[in-house]
């Protein structure tokens, strides 16, 4: 590319005239593309792992310990993942930890229930 004013040889890709500071009309661009061939594929939902972690916390604080923990250390490495890139590990980690909430939530009911059931068994035999 030629300097517009002074009629110097420019390299392509810069901005001012080494020899007389003229702005250049545009400056060509060197990129080829290739960059973008292996893109990640990008995934419709994003994956909400802040959500599940709050969620195991809050399991293992008021319904299940055990559960909320293995909820919430799922969660987190879901969210590990997707920072990573690695979303398709992040998806399993994170339907693990959904599964493992749902039954910490389940087996919570069930204890309340025949704790409910029991405790009102006992009222009527004393």
């Amino acid at each position: 590319m030629l300097c517009r004013k002074c009629g110097t040889e420019i390299n392509d890709g810069v901005y001012f005239c080494p020899n007389c500071g003229e702005k250049t009309e545009v400056p060509q661009n060197t990129f080829s593309g290739e960059y973008y061939k292996n893109e990640p594929a990008s995934y419709k939902e994003p994956l909400n792992t802040t959500l599940w972690i709050i969620l195991g916390v809050i399991s293992a604080f008021f319904c299940c310990l055990p559960g909320g923990i293995i909820t919430t250390v799922y969660a987190a490495k879901a969210s590990g993942n997707t920072n990573s890139g690695d979303i398709e590990t992040a998806k399993e980690n994170l339907k693990t930890a959904k599964g493992w909430f749902i039954a910490t939530i389940i087996i919570s009911a069930i204890i309340t229930f025949f704790g409910v059931l029991g405790s009102i068994v006992y009222s009527f035999t004393y």
